[in-house]
């Protein structure tokens, strides 16, 4: 393997995604002084961004035919010509990515992906950014074995739906090597660049917030397109972050307000989402148009706005509606029918659909840091982020909300805070330890405990009687894990000619489950350790030491034969959540 010289991240968003990579050299170790390069052009958006939009135009073959703006663009030409058959226009697909339980609401357009076609899509799109990256670092001299890569990853996502994500960027073309593929939490990389990139007050207090002094404590909340995720830090003597809150999230990001415009404003508008389906059908292109302009619009509304807001309606869409949609049209706007009129309350409600449910998160996360220091008086803060973070209307709700308990603060481009923190963290990760968000064990036998454990769970083997399906813990939920340590059990054959050790992972909300089957455990992989090595030893002496760690952003494990100390294959694979 070639020398590392590059590290590049990808930022995977449900509205957005862009790229960014730096040099590894001397001069790059001061992370402030670090050069990171972005991408903010690209084909077919008129103004600089950093990240390309998350949509594909497919044929009928499901092949891209485009992808980001140019996708979009593309498909409104189509439609505009009447030659939409045969093609597909597809955005907002990576929430789709695993069926899930979730805090958040039900997915966008009523989850119209299925998680094997999400999976296709993402790896079709992953493909193209990564396809786009790497043209940008050839040309500055570099291979692709000389890159570093990292991937983020919603702080709400599951280990399954982790394994889905790097498996679909490895398809894309992504190395296969952990080593050279990581994956970074979203408000982890946040962190990061708000470290080295300096705050701002939403408010002009006069305040200094410095989070690289010994014992800063702060909330990151990341406020994206689909996801809201949640979790808080401490800095310790070394510069290092320790996790202090537990990581929530839901999906309530600015995806969903648009989801709520649709339904509370621009259905009732119309009469029917009947109507809707009609224009989305036959004036797809229009549709989009429409909601563009609900896009612009959206970011300059704020808690006071008493200032109805005008969207034109395109010509495409007034044309199609009935005598009877425009009058009824006209009748709710005071005799406007060729446009839009959301009424300041209304564009208020909208976004009370999802922030009052933030702010719930953000209250419980700032509970968890208060049992951490022993519930001291002072004031706790918050670091806003994401695209969703540049709302005037959330900045105003989150400062109202917390403005005795909590300094809102929002570093520079917080759009562009995951991204380029991913590219510090993968250039130099210093997180020393993380909160495990549950109880984590395996389905074990221990020795039967009569009058305590369930007949029905009793097990007669070669050795004695034992109880199946209890609960091994390997970590509690809210313990701190270190980043590099190893939780190492003691794991024997139970049959002679048992040539694998496997059992199931199990997950569960109580600190202190007794068995799998408890009220609340979950099964959540499979873990397998090879024996065909080891066949040739006595059968008592073919027991493994198997470690894992829990501090990592996905749960690894490893083996050694004890008797040999010799490490033998340990594989997990993660499954999902029924």
């Amino acid at each position: 393997m070639k020398k590392q010289r590059i590290i590049a991240a990808i930022d995977f968003g449900t509205h957005g995604t862009g790229y960014a990579w730096t040099t590894i050299e001397d001069r790059h170790k001061d992370p402030k002084k670090r050069l990171v390069h972005f991408r903010t052009r690209w084909q077919d958006l008129p103004t600089p961004y950093p990240k390309n939009l998350t949509a594909l135009l497919l044929n009928d073959k499901g092949e891209v035919v485009s992808w980001g703006y140019e996708a979009r663009r593309k498909w409104a030409t189509h439609a505009a010509r009447g030659e939409t058959e045969g093609y597909e226009y597809v955005s907002s697909f990576k929430m789709s990515l695993a069926a899930e339980k979730s805090e958040g609401m039900e997915e966008i357009s009523g989850g119209r992906f299925s998680p094997e076609k999400s999976r296709q899509l993402v790896t079709a799109y992953l493909e193209k950014i990564y396809s786009a990256a790497m043209e940008e670092i050839e040309r500055g001299g570099y291979s692709s074995d000389e890159v570093r890569w990292c991937l983020t990853v919603p702080a709400i996502w599951d280990d399954y739906q982790k394994q889905l994500m790097r498996e679909a960027a490895v398809a894309a073309g992504l190395p296969e090597d952990a080593k050279r593929l990581q994956l970074v939490i979203e408000p982890e990389a946040a962190a990061y660049h708000a470290r080295v990139s300096g705050v701002r007050t939403v408010r002009a207090s006069g305040r200094r917030a410095s989070l690289m002094t010994k014992g800063s404590r702060f909330l990151v909340a990341d406020c994206g397109g689909g996801t809201i995720d949640i979790t808080a830090y401490r800095t310790d003597d070394r510069n290092r972050l320790e996790e202090i809150g537990r990581e929530c999230g839901g999906k309530y990001g600015s995806e969903y307000v648009n989801q709520a415009f649709l339904e509370q404003v621009l259905t009732k508008r119309l009469g029917s989402f009947d109507v809707i389906e009609r224009i989305q059908s036959e004036a797809p292109s229009a549709f989009l148009e429409l909601l563009n302009y609900w896009e612009k619009a959206k970011l300059n509304i704020t808690t006071t706005e008493s200032d109805d807001i005008f969207l034109q309606l395109p010509a495409a869409i007034y044309v199609l509606l009935s005598k009877e949609e425009r009058a009824t049209l006209g009748d709710q706007q005071d005799g406007i029918a060729d446009a839009i009129v959301v009424r300041s309350s209304e564009a208020r409600d909208v976004f009370e659909s999802v922030v009052p449910s933030i702010l719930a998160l953000v209250d419980k996360q700032l509970a968890e840091m208060r049992v951490q220091r022993r519930n001291a008086p002072g004031k706790e803060l918050v670091i806003l982020v994401g695209g969703f973070g540049n709302s005037p209307y959330l900045q105003e709700r989150l400062q109202e909300h917390l403005a005795d308990r909590a300094d809102i603060l929002v570093p520079p481009d917080p759009q562009l805070a995951v991204l380029l923190g991913a590219v510090h963290y993968t250039y130099d990760p210093q997180t020393k330890s993380r909160r495990t968000k549950y109880t984590y064990g395996c389905n074990t036998v221990a020795p039967f405990r009569e009058g305590v454990d369930p007949e029905e769970y009793k097990l007669s083997l070669p050795y004695g009687v034992r109880c199946k399906n209890r609960f091994s813990t390997f970590v509690s939920a809210g313990q701190s894990v270190p980043v590099d340590e190893e939780v190492t059990q003691s794991f024997s054959p139970l049959y002679p000619d048992q040539k694998a050790i496997e059992f199931e992972l199990y997950k569960s909300d109580s600190k202190s489950p007794r068995y799998t089957t408890d009220l609340g455990c979950e099964k959540i992989g499979e873990v397998t350790v090879d024996l065909s090595e080891v066949m040739h030893l006595p059968f008592e002496r073919r027991s493994v030491s198997l470690s894992m760690m829990f501090g990592e952003v996905q749960i690894r494990v490893s083996a050694l034969v004890k008797a040999t100390q010799k490490a033998t294959t340990a594989h997990i694979r993660f499954t999902p959540v029924e």
